[in-house]
């Protein structure tokens, strides 16, 4: 349910994408960036639970990510674009003198529609850029973290955990460069903001000796990336 979700969300930001440049009437200038880059997670969170303390924080990573641009004016631009890399999640348990580290594997998904503007215009070589935007983030815990999860300790007892799909924002900057009439280089640096994960548990105790995961606060993704830009209508 949550995939489809997800999928929803992502189809809507490119219909948006579409009737956007069409609306302004002019030459889109079309163009797909692919690109890879290094993931940093931050938002370690600190709590106790069951008399012992826990730290919870995610592994740095690496992305894959598509782009697709498109001119609404020669400085403005709008994009869509679609990212899947690993950010591991770490539960570290310290009880009395002793320190238990639980590793489980973490995919995440990003759908996000972005706002470019361009401090040279489309004809330059070079083309700095801000950019900002909102999107759709899912952890998904693999089928090994699942299963980890449900043989061991997630916090303090088994545990079943699912996907958590949150809705955030972004903001960043860059460099595009084109080196010929059909190709071009692009450069990335952005933070993507969300909710703290908690995998389908509760954020507190339920009363009834159900497991719950009290970690809460923003997650920020760290994210640089280089990527190859291909134009369409040179």
């Amino acid at each position: 349910m949550r995939l489809k979700r997800f999928l929803t969300v992502g189809g809507a930001f490119l219909v948006v994408l579409l009737v956007a440049a069409n609306a302004f009437g002019q030459n889109p200038n079309p163009r797909l960036t692919i690109s890879v880059g290094a993931s940093r997670v931050s938002g370690d969170e600190v709590f106790v639970a069951s008399g012992d303390s826990f730290t919870s924080g995610f592994a740095d990573g690496g992305k894959a990510r598509v782009r697709l641009t498109l001119d609404l004016t020669s400085h403005f631009s709008i994009e869509g674009s679609y990212s899947y890399g690993r950010n591991n999640l770490t539960i570290t348990e310290q009880s009395g003198g002793t320190l238990e580290r639980r590793d489980f594997g973490i995919v995440v998904g990003q759908a996000n529609l972005n706002f470019l503007h361009f401090f040279t215009s489309r004809k330059s070589r070079v083309r700095p850029f801000l950019t900002y935007g909102i999107g759709a983030v899912n952890f998904s815990p693999t089928d090994e973290a699942q299963a980890m999860a449900l043989a061991n300790d997630f916090i303090t007892d088994p545990t079943a955990i699912d996907s958590t799909f949150k809705i955030g924002f972004n903001v960043g900057g860059g460099i595009e460069g084109r080196f010929n009439r059909w190709a071009g280089i692009r450069f990335d640096i952005k933070d993507y903001i969300s909710a703290y994960p908690r995998f389908g548990l509760p954020e507190t105790s339920t009363g009834t000796g159900g497991s719950f995961f009290p970690a809460t606060g923003i997650v920020h993704n760290l994210e640089a990336s280089v990527g190859i830009v291909f134009f369409f209508l040179p």
